[in-house]
């Protein structure tokens, strides 16, 4: 009688994580279909949301089949949601891209600006070295990496705000319009900008920054035909060797054993976490999605309702996180339709900027490069609206020197002054 029940408690688990492959296979397809459509509608340009879309969760789904599957199974539920999510974002992203739309008048930037731009990035850099001396010589953890991210997010030893300020946004833009403008013949101004910026992702130990710099690199310079697909290939790889050796300084553990965790650290445990969510389990109407306009609000003195906290309560089994996929706001909100919802918007966005950057528009090539990261971090969170207001300001100065070139702010008042000295 043991035998038997052992034998049919043996099936019953077979039979569950058969169907529970199952579905992440059908999952996988999907993935592979959208990438192969994607490929098809933007001539073969492997940069187009529903590509990268396809390509992120395809990649994460086969993580779990490999590192994760053995440490829990994941609901049907998020496999429902999973397929709303990548339908609705790839689906919009298609219809969007395939429409026509008016070339852009935002061309070049302003030189004078950018080398303003520059100049800052270089004067401004010691505050970072001062910062760093600070979190090294007050660090308490042992380990000099660990006190700098822990004094980066402000959680150091007398800091107690995270390391951020308009020097940051400045570094970020000043990358990008060097990236943008590339000549061979002053390749310095890349290396002296790329330097500002790279110091600020080393100082602060933080590996976002390093992947916006190589998604920055790799768009931009893609789009204006510097690079070709065998060197991003090159590039993925030092990349993930790197962020592996980054983990490893700042955990003060071996390689080996940092790499034998890292997919299941930053990749599958984000589905895991997903599935402990409960829908429509917010306590104010899209409190989440809509974290930017309660904070306004709050600040201004317009509502009593506190803004939710960016950095989410973190969960410790089965695998210890914080972050819950790109589906998180939308899903506590408003459920599965929000998932719908959001997941088309998000994708008719990322569509139209990518056809605008297919058309050669300098502008619009900036900001589908930051838009990359946010739809190349979906697997983990929400970067959309997270950073909405980070964006915003970082917006606001990358548009600047282009509005300049487009109106002839700088020619005009040359005019005047020119004018103002005959008279």
């Amino acid at each position: 009688m043991t035998n038997n029940t052992n034998d049919l408690r043996l099936f019953y688990t077979f039979a569950h994580l058969k169907k529970n492959a199952n579905m992440t296979y059908i999952l996988i397809l999907l993935s592979i279909f959208f990438v192969i459509v994607g490929l098809l509608c933007s001539k073969n340009n492997f940069l187009s949301p529903s590509v990268l879309t396809g390509f992120v969760w395809c990649g994460g789904l086969i993580s779990y089949l490999i590192c994760g599957s053995s440490i829990a199974d994941l609901s049907v539920n998020f496999y429902i949601c999973l397929a709303v999510w990548i339908i609705g974002t790839c689906m919009s992203s298609l219809v969007s891209q395939s429409a026509t739309y008016h070339d852009s008048k935002l061309s070049e930037p302003s030189k004078l600006l950018r080398d303003v731009y520059l100049f800052i990035s270089v004067i401004s850099l010691p505050q970072l070295y001062f910062f760093a001396s600070v979190a090294l010589i007050n660090g308490a953890s042992g380990n000099w990496a660990l006190d700098l991210r822990l004094a980066a997010l402000g959680q150091g030893s007398g800091f107690e705000e995270i390391f951020s300020g308009i020097f940051v946004i400045i570094w970020q833009v000043t990358i990008l319009l060097e990236l943008l403008c590339y000549d061979p013949k002053k390749k310095w101004r890349l290396f002296v900008a790329s330097a500002c910026y790279l110091s600020f992702g080393i100082v602060t130990m933080s590996k976002i920054i390093f992947l916006n710099y190589f998604i920055y690199a790799c768009s931009i310079l893609y789009f204006k035909k510097h690079l070709k697909l065998k060197q991003i290939f090159i590039g993925v790889c030092v990349l993930l060797f790197l962020f592996v050796s980054l983990q490893s300084i700042r955990m003060a553990i071996k390689f080996s054993d940092v790499s034998d965790s890292f997919v299941n650290t930053y990749v599958v445990s984000n589905f895991f976490a997903f599935d402990t969510l409960e829908p429509y389990s917010s306590n104010h109407f899209g409190e989440n999605t809509f974290r930017i306009l309660y904070s306004i609000a709050y600040k201004l003195g317009f509502s009593s309702i506190e803004p939710i906290e960016a950095i989410l309560k973190w969960i410790q089994k089965p695998i210890q996180t914080n972050t819950y996929t790109a589906m998180y706001p939308f899903y506590v909100d408003f459920g599965i339709p929000g998932i719908l919802i959001f997941s088309s918007i998000m994708g008719f966005t990322y569509g139209w900027l990518f056809k605008k950057s297919q058309t050669g528009s300098n502008f619009h090539i900036l900001i589908y490069a930051i838009a990359i990261t946010i739809i190349v971090l979906q697997y983990a969170a929400d970067q959309f609206f997270t950073t909405l207001t980070g964006n915003i300001k970082l917006f606001v100065f990358l548009i600047i020197p282009f509005l300049l070139t487009k109106h002839n702010l700088l020619v005009i008042k040359a005019k005047i002054e020119n004018t103002i000295n005959k008279a």
